[in-house]
């Protein structure tokens, strides 16, 4: 036996050097790097391989999975043996059955084609959380409020505890009803901002598991936190006044530290009345829209450290708050992930400085300052100036404080030598920072910038040789970030900031190119289609619901379709599809009761949000969007086996179909009562017949020249109008609009100096300054949905099977740009598709990754090819 093992052995790696030139990396559990607290039974496991070889094929994969990095060959927990698979991603841990808190280290090897199997990756890990309610020791624990404030001041809590054994492992479990800062002897744990994320917290509420080790000591120990009302108990949106609190009215915490010592035993410190906490500390008052006042005066020095007096502390308060489940976080968390310094400060009147950033975000500042004990300095934040130099403000309205602050930081300086301000509970959108109350002008050097988001990685890039729509494509990746806190949001500096699901379903198509969302939307899509599902069967046209509006939607209540099929899509997920499919289900059968002859009749709510003329009537809208919801559905059922289920929703999709081609259609290729949204909404989602798609696309091209070659469309028609186009053969008009840069136009709005996109069209022109002061939004994702187009189109990268399997490069080619660079790192790999015009002839570069095929479209070329690099030239005038 031991000679066939050495004979097995040597023979694998004579393979795997053959097959240098192949190699496993970028090894993930739940579309995560090595995550921490998995509560997952059966955790899916991806990989993408690279080769410098064309044509790679995955034919198998072997998986192991063991308890100890140092034994991983003997697969304690599971060894797949080689199967026979081409599957890369989403492939479910199948092994012993885990463990609350185990550690699991896994690696995996391919097999290609040719049947050389390459090297092992190199390890990766993930551990396993809690797992079972009955595992938490921890109580909610919180303080009672000593004084009649309008919210909840933040608490500070802490307790000791000895350590008496020389310690192997420490990890804290931790979350809480309102937000948290944890620290353990004086360090802060973690880099999470704004944890726990929003949930509608009457279902579920997210914990987070840190790896404490090396901040536990043996002997004397310190436990902290600081509470903030986050999204739970803080002062909510513009209809607040009209609501009593929507969840709570004052945080609490909910932590367990479990510290395991070399001798096998467990010591387990957790949130109980143990614990001591104080309203008295520094921060006086955090908001998510209002901002934060500390007064340095009242630091509380060494709380957070061991054997620290606090005489005046009061005893924690158990509480018995109404929760949900407490659950893993299965996203990326909030963190700052750039810094940015100022490109100016200037003094527009005295004693107002106002830095300017260059780029308008969402985060905060941090603001280091040398003044005398006492002084007051506030910062107030926004995106754009008024005309006399200070920061415009009125957009922001009221806030909820007697104060009426909305996006403002007060501190109060301690006297020190230096000190630096940064908040803890906030944020803000912003691209100034005017700051007054200094005894002393500031220097550009005090200030800087601190950019956070959920953690997700850049996936897309795009370039080509015109600065304005180069501009354009940072604009949009720029607004993503800054609306991306948990839940994708709508704006991120007025009183709203929630997550209104048509504004992401009109802008993912182009989120999943920017950057990898998946595990971001796996958790908000729980938001949306778990906990927000109103009882009709609807889903609700925000996610985590608040109260208000909590009613169907059109375009925005069909996220709860739309975005799971386009997660299927993008990453070949059928999890998300089954995990939801009941949801699902219920509101497809809501849609049929509601429109018992197939045209929809029923308000649609919002409609073609802000269009200027172009939009579409309810019926048209309504309509659509039913017949593309049943087909979508028909889909997804087919990927998860439901056959029978695939084949109702698909005979749905037919009679919605044709009663919008019976009500809407007429012979000349008209549709009623629509103008460019209309057409977008047909030619997108397959209801144009095919003996009408020439004449519907000339009164399509029409309703584009009848103003004078402009977009007039609105939240809905925007994000569908130059891929219409694109289906209606006109890509020489969707490049018009692409390129236009006169009033309305996305390039008005680089010309205006905008760094992010707007919420309107004319959010400020030069004629009639800023538009409307209670909705105008400087950085607002919805109409950088035309971000699909540069990659989808222009860039030519196109999956034509879920999970980019198979691929499509089709660059569109169009006078008005001489090349394009475009790269998306898909769930296979890299993907890339470059060209060049050169005289008559264009040159293109692609770029295919292992495991897929492609199909290559370019002007008098259609091949197909394998993984590998390609170098295509062809002639220009072929495509004409």
């Amino acid at each position: 036996m031991t000679l066939r093992w050495d004979c097995l052995l040597s023979a694998s790696l004579l393979c795997a050097a053959a097959n240098a030139g192949t190699q496993v990396s970028q090894l993930r559990c739940e579309y995560l790097h090595e995550p921490l607290g998995v509560d997952a039974p059966h955790p899916r496991l991806s990989w993408v391989t690279t080769s410098d070889r064309r044509n790679g094929r995955q034919v198998a994969y072997q998986i192991v999975v063991s308890n100890n990095p140092t034994n991983l060959q003997s697969g304690s927990l599971w060894d797949s043996g080689k199967v026979l698979s081409n599957q890369s991603n989403q492939i479910p841990y199948n092994g012993k059955p885990l463990q609350p808190r185990q550690i699991c280290w896994w690696r995996v090897r391919i097999w290609d084609q040719e049947g050389r199997a390459t090297a092992w990756s190199r390890p990766s890990r993930w551990t396993v959380g809690l797992m079972n309610p009955s595992n938490w020791h921890a109580e909610w624990i919180g303080m009672e409020e000593p004084s009649q404030s309008e919210f909840a001041t933040p608490r500070y809590l802490r307790r000791d505890f000895d350590v008496n054994k020389r310690i192997k492992k420490a990890t804290l479990y931790v979350t809480a009803l309102g937000l948290y800062e944890i620290r353990l002897n004086g360090h802060r744990v973690g880099d999470h901002l704004l944890a726990p994320e929003w949930t509608n917290y009457f279902k579920r509420v997210q914990y987070q598991t840190f790896d404490v080790t090396g901040l536990v000591h043996t002997g004397p120990n310190a436990v902290g936190a600081i509470l903030g009302n986050g999204w739970y108990s803080g002062g909510w949106q513009k209809w607040q006044s009209k609501l009593s609190p929507i969840y709570g009215k004052e945080p609490a915490l909910l932590a367990q530290l479990e510290i395991q010592t070399v001798d096998g035993a467990t010591q387990t410190i957790a949130t109980d009345n143990r614990w001591r906490g104080t309203t008295e500390g520094p921060i006086r008052f955090a908001g998510i829209y209002e901002g934060e006042t500390i007064d340095a005066n009242r630091s509380i020095d060494g709380w957070d450290r061991p054997k620290f007096r606090g005489d005046s502390w009061q005893s924690a308060r158990i509480e018995h708050p109404r929760v949900g489940k407490v659950e893993w976080q299965r996203n990326e968390p909030i963190r700052i992930t750039q810094t940015l310094r100022p490109v100016s400060v200037k003094q527009p009147k005295p004693g107002i400085y106002v830095f300017d950033l260059g780029q308008n975000i969402a985060g905060w500042a941090r603001l280091e300052l040398s003044e005398p004990r006492g002084t007051q300095v506030k910062l107030e934040f926004n995106e754009v100036l008024n005309p006399d130099g200070t920061v415009y403000m009125a957009n922001l309205h009221a806030g909820h404080l007697s104060t009426g602050d909305r996006q403002i930081d007060r501190y109060t300086c301690r006297g020190a030598t230096m000190e630096q301000f940064e908040p803890h509970f906030t944020y803000h959108g912003f691209r100034y920072v005017q700051v007054t109350g200094l005894t002393r002008a500031p220097s550009i050097g005090d200030l800087e910038g601190c950019v956070f988001h959920s953690g997700f990685t850049r996936s897309g890039s795009f370039a080509c040789d015109s600065p304005l729509l180069n501009r354009l494509a940072q604009n949009i990746q720029w607004s993503q970030r800054a609306n991306m806190m948990g839940v994708p949001t709508d704006c991120c500096q007025r009183d709203e900031r929630c997550g209104y699901t048509g504004d992401a379903q009109f802008f993912m198509p182009t989120a999943v190119y920017n950057f990898d969302v998946a595990a971001f939307y796996s958790k908000w899509l729980t938001d949306v289609c778990e906990d927000s599902q109103n009882r009709d069967g609807s889903f609700a046209d925000h996610a985590p619901t608040y109260g208000p509006g909590d009613n169907w939607n059109v375009g925005w209540s069909d996220a709860g379709i739309i975005c799971p099929y386009t997660i299927w899509q993008t990453y070949g997920d059928t999890q998300v599809i089954r995990e939801h499919y009941a949801a699902m289900q219920r509101n497809i059968a809501m849609l049929e009761q509601a429109s018992p002859t197939f045209v929809h009749t029923r308000n649609v709510g919002n409609g073609d949000w802000l269009n200027l003329g172009g939009g579409a009537s309810n019926g048209v809208i309504g309509t659509a969007y039913d017949a593309y919801d049943c087909r979508l559905m028909s889909e997804m059922a087919q990927a998860i086996g439901k056959a029978s289920d695939s084949r109702e929703y698909k005979s749905l999709a037919d009679r919605f179909t044709d009663a919008f081609d019976r009500a809407f259609l007429n012979p000349e290729g008209g549709i009623k009562d629509s103008s460019q949204t209309g057409y977008a909404l047909a030619f997108t989602m397959d209801l144009v017949p095919a003996s009408l798609k020439a004449k519907l696309g000339l009164r399509f091209a029409d309703e584009i020249r009848r103003f004078n070659n402009h977009l007039a469309t609105g939240f809905i028609g925007t994000p569908r109008l130059l891929p219409a186009l694109h289906l209606a053969g006109r890509d020489d008009l969707a490049y018009r609009l692409l390129l236009q840069d006169s009033f309305p136009s996305w390039l008005y709005q680089v010309k205006q100096g905008a760094t992010t996109m707007w919420e309107r069209w004319d959010g400020w022109t030069p004629e009639h300054g800023f538009q409307d002061d209670g909705m105008n939004s400087f950085n607002h994702y919805a109409f950088g949905s035309v971000g699909q187009y540069l990659f989808g189109m222009v860039g030519g990268i196109q999956s034509e099977a879920p999970g980019f399997a198979k691929i499509r490069i089709q660059p569109v080619i169009q006078p008005g740009l001489n090349w394009a660079r475009t790269s998306y790192d898909s769930i296979q790999g890299r993907i890339s598709c470059r060209w060049r015009k050169e005289s008559n002839k264009v040159a293109v570069d692609v770029e295919i990754p292992f495991n897929t095929t492609a199909t290559v479209i370019l002007p008098g070329v259609v091949k197909q090819v394998g993984s590998g690099q390609y170098h295509f030239v062809t002639s220009l005038q072929a495509q004409h």
